[in-house]
């Protein structure tokens, strides 16, 4: 069943393996007009001789000379003779009329000059067919911008804000659930660890997320105080109905759940999963193991037993608190609201993921990935490429706060 609320998808996971090995219920210009002086020239000429101007005088021309490249043609006027002095003048016209002829292609050239750079000014803005939009391009920064700046310090859409990984690693069941959704006021995140050496832990862990998410539609507002721990107590009552009176099904859950709101956020933790603050590049481990260790080092420091035997006793990893089978006998969470900075992370996961990728690697993979959601991506396929041949199933909720 798949059901979707307040734009967020809510994940719970199935008993029965998928094809792929995982298995969860989700729920949740003008042209250039200049001539050359040469070409103009060329264009305007009627006969010439190789690199000469021809100049006619009126009349019928009966004699012709070469002198100098420029052929002269003369002739005889009517009833008249030849003179000498009228070929003189026919040159110095034709060649004052050359002169001006070159001097208004060149005034031609010239304002043809201007008036391209004119029309180009002032079609500045139009859209290059080939470059796209070159308005102020070198002038815009965000161009040059890299593909992706550190944590923190540009504005992701929502689905990149938050980070999801559910896998079913190497057993034969997925016991982990995970449930992310927007209430009034907030978001809620949560992740469950059913107990694998007992019976039903999948059913348990659905509905610890269950409970929760339902919980959640009822709140009306952001609050200072943690209402986790009312939410909480709600599903553990759930739990052990479910489990039957007298505790006839031995089965249980860890949990961990965080409410993050606009000035800050509030978690809660049952068990041995782990709740991380990611700030300034470095992990913070929020919460404390609920196992037995932990009471083994109790009694060490009152004399009770040995530091060694903390270290040594085979039961040391036994869970000493968890959902359902009874009271809590303990849980960590916040009693007042924590405050979180610019560029925060906090991350949710079953140990099934830290189990298998030590924190200063994940810490390594976080620096580098640019959003939450790729940071999950990239926190899958290092548990995956670890190839650990008892991998339990791994779980985790990344979201930058």
């Amino acid at each position: 069943m798949h059901m979707i609320i307040k734009g967020y998808n809510y994940y719970i996971n199935n008993s029965e393996e998928t094809e792929s090995g995982d298995s969860m219920i989700d729920i949740g210009k003008p042209g250039k007009s200049e001539d050359t002086t040469e070409e103009k020239t060329t264009s305007n000429q009627n006969d010439t001789t190789e690199g000469g101007l021809l100049i006619a005088t009126k009349g019928d021309a009966d004699t012709s000379t070469e002198d100098g490249g420029v052929t002269t043609e003369t002739g005889t006027p009517e009833g008249g003779s030849s003179s000498k002095n009228k070929p003189d003048l026919a040159m110095i016209f034709g060649i004052t009329s050359a002169v001006l002829l070159l001097i208004v292609i060149y005034l031609a050239s010239t304002l043809a000059k201007l008036k391209g750079k004119s029309g180009a000014s002032e079609s500045h803005g139009e859209e290059p067919e080939d470059y796209g939009n070159s308005e102020n391009t070198a002038s815009n920064p965000s161009d040059f911008a890299p593909p992706f700046s550190p944590v923190g310090t540009v504005s992701k859409s929502a689905e990149d804000r938050v980070g999801k990984l559910h896998n079913i690693g190497r057993r034969k069941g997925q016991q982990d659930s995970l449930g992310l959704t927007e209430y009034n006021g907030g978001t809620l995140a949560i992740v469950a660890d059913g107990m694998g050496g007992l019976a039903d832990g999948d059913r348990v862990s659905q509905k610890i997320v269950m409970t929760l998410l339902q919980d959640s539609a009822n709140i009306t507002g952001a609050s200072k105080d943690n209402r986790l721990y009312e939410m909480v107590s709600h599903a553990n009552r759930e739990v052990n109905h479910m489990l039957g009176p007298e505790g006839l099904y031995k089965s249980g859950s860890t949990l961990l759940a965080v409410m993050a709101e606009n000035d800050g956020f509030h978690w809660v933790a049952v068990g041995d999963s782990h709740i991380y603050l990611y700030r300034a590049g470095k992990l913070l481990l929020m919460n404390r193991e609920h196992v037995y260790e932990a009471e083994l080092i109790q009694k060490a420091i009152n004399g009770e037993n040995s530091f060694a035997e903390a270290k040594t006793n085979p039961k040391r990893g036994g869970l000493t608190s968890f959902i359902g089978m009874g009271n809590l006998k303990y849980i960590d969470g916040s009693i007042d609201k924590v405050t979180y900075a610019l560029g925060d992370w906090i991350l949710l996961m079953s140990d099934g993921v830290f189990n298998t990728v030590p924190e200063p690697d994940m810490c390594k993979l976080l620096n580098e990935a640019p959003s939450a959601k790729v940071a999950a991506e990239r926190l899958e396929q290092e548990v995956l490429r670890r190839q650990n041949p008892k991998q339990d199933n791994f779980t985790a909720i990344i979201m930058e706060l």
